[in-house]
């Protein structure tokens, strides 16, 4: 054998080495990630409910409606509020409302910036105190809200700080990480709860696929507890250095 087909040889033997090797390291990494059963975007919520009862002459809104702080929402012509004046009791008007006492008309404001998720209450009808009448989700912050399946084996390897990729809608993908996690029985099965802070869900360029509710995917990694750990580790770095991770 010459020296050119002993290269050739070992050059051979080096390449199939080295791609077990990476094969390696790649499956044990996916063997460290679990994608979700269901996953949602969570948001704050407002709900406007009526301190007066009466007719609920005007909404300003529909459902979807983007809002700013301080918008119209409503306005109620309040029996109520025309026998507090008649009586000299003075209604004041607050950050959620104003009132109109000359005639009686209770106009809500929005108090968060966000969009109308729920609209419970419309022209024409009568509304009493204490009633909803509408439901608003905040614009920010937003978070996700992930449930898995997991082995007791596998739930002990999840971890607050974990990296999570959420994937949206049009399978853009966003990374997050993992700030708490719960456990809950839902049809006689633990489910395991992981909250997820992901910034970039507030970009205005995803609003569409983020609104509160917006089904997503949530891929978390778990801790890898294995002996090939530290070469997995190398690996996902190298990964991510060239731009393929």
């Amino acid at each position: 054998m010459t020296w050119a087909n002993r290269f050739r040889l070992w050059g051979g033997v080096l390449v199939v080495i080295l791609v077990m090797a990476a094969l390696t390291l790649l499956y044990n990494q996916r063997q460290s990630r679990v994608a979700s059963v269901t996953a949602t975007v969570e948001a704050p919520t407002a709900q406007v409910g009526s301190n007066y009862s009466g007719v609920l002459t005007r909404s300003f809104i529909v459902e979807g409606q983007e809002v700013n702080v301080g918008d119209q929402l409503f306005t109620v012509v309040s029996p109520d509020v025309q026998n507090a004046v008649a009586n000299g009791l003075r209604v004041a008007s607050t950050f959620a409302y104003t009132v109109d006492e000359a005639t009686g008309t209770v106009t809500y404001l929005a108090v968060i910036e966000g969009q109308v998720t729920e609209l419970s209450a419309t022209a024409g009808s009568y509304v009493s105190s204490g009633t909803a009448l509408a439901t608003i989700a905040a614009t920010t912050p937003k978070s996700v809200v992930a449930r898995y399946t997991l082995e007791p084996v596998d739930y002990s390897r999840v971890e607050t700080g974990a990296r999570v990729i959420v994937n949206l809608a049009d399978n853009t993908r966003l990374e997050g990480t993992v700030t708490n996690v719960a456990v809950a029985t839902e049809n006689n099965e633990a489910m395991t709860i992981v909250y997820v802070d992901v910034p970039d869900l507030t970009d205005d360029a995803y609003a569409q696929l983020t609104q509160a509710g917006s089904p997503v995917q949530a891929i978390m990694e778990l801790r890898d507890d294995g002996i090939l750990a530290g070469p997995t580790q190398a690996f996902r770095s190298f990964l991510t250095q060239i731009g393929l991770r």
